[in-house]
């Protein structure tokens, strides 16, 4: 089975950017990425500023949110963290 190669920083700013979007339309944008998959880091973005478990993010987009925390707003809820 292969694997799917990890997300760049330009895929996750995509997601980042597209508040409101369903994960259907963002996976039309991001080639060989589904519409679960777009959900999970939607998820895992809105869980981030909650405070909550967001193991589903990689180290990478971890580190990102931090860097930029202030200027993002989430993808789901639409708040400004």
């Amino acid at each position: 089975m292969n694997r799917v190669p990890s997300w760049t920083l330009d895929e996750f700013r995509i997601v980042l950017e597209s508040k409101g979007t369903p994960p259907f339309n963002l996976a039309l944008q991001l080639p060989g990425r589904t519409a679960g998959a777009v959900a999970v880091v939607q998820q895992g973005v809105h869980a981030f500023h909650l405070g909550n478990n967001h193991s589903m993010l990689s180290r990478t987009m971890v580190d990102y949110l931090e860097e930029q925390r202030g200027t993002l707003v989430c993808p789901v809820c639409g708040r400004k963290f």
